[in-house]
């Protein structure tokens, strides 16, 4: 007898389980992470930029059907459902031609880190829109700093401009890194040392510790 209702109670279980499963996926408040399946993956000889963003699980979508308002890039479904009530918001636009020299000497890049990175310690909810003008484009990066479904703080982060929206990889850790020249790999910064927010960067890691960007 007692077989029997173990067995039933496994039966009931595995029953419920797609039904819990389906309950879930549709009352998600944040959407799911935009990341690889597996993290073994070598990357390819010669990976260019978009190699290295589809391999990290990045999505590109070429027709943005963006929106230019109040000065940034937007669309109606930029939040994907998520409760912006909940965040602290803050909006900042380089009116100036950005270029890659001044990656970290920029007071409005500085702001940015500075943002993501005291609500990454805190952790508390933020929405950053950062929008950015080279000589020949502008973009805007709307970056939420959130829990996932499950609890695990993250960083989710999607550019928009008229020629592309790209949802990057979701990032589960923050490194501040004090880069030596603008083309190689930043140099963590010692713990204990406080960072400089105007000459230093937040690099971002994917869910297998691999660096996935950098603001």
């Amino acid at each position: 007898m007692r077989i029997w209702s173990i067995a039933c109670a496994v039966v009931v279980l595995l029953l419920l389980i797609p039904t819990a499963i389906e309950y879930r996926l549709s009352h998600r408040t944040v959407p799911a992470g935009v990341q690889r399946g597996e993290c073994f993956t070598p990357p390819a000889e010669g990976e260019n930029g978009y190699d290295w963003l589809i391999r990290l699980g990045g999505r590109v979508d070429r027709s943005p059907n963006a929106q230019w308002v109040d000065h940034a890039f937007t669309r109606p479904d930029v939040a994907q459902g998520r409760n912006l009530g909940k965040y602290d918001k803050l909006d900042l636009i380089d009116r100036e031609h950005f270029h890659p020299w001044e990656m970290w000497q920029n007071s409005i890049l500085a702001q940015a880190r500075t943002f993501v990175w005291e609500h990454w310690q805190k952790p508390k909810r933020a929405y950053l829109t950062l929008t950015l003008s080279s000589v020949d484009s502008t973009g805007t990066s709307h970056i939420f700093v959130e829990p996932d479904d499950t609890g695990r703080w993250r960083v989710y982060r999607r550019y928009l401009s008229q020629r592309a929206l790209v949802d990057e990889p979701t990032a589960y850790s923050l490194v501040w890194v004090r880069p030596p020249a603008w083309d190689k790999a930043g140099i963590p910064v010692s713990s204990g040392q406080p960072p400089q927010p105007l000459t230093d960067q937040l690099e971002f890691h994917d869910v297998c510790g691999e660096d996935s960007g950098a603001l």
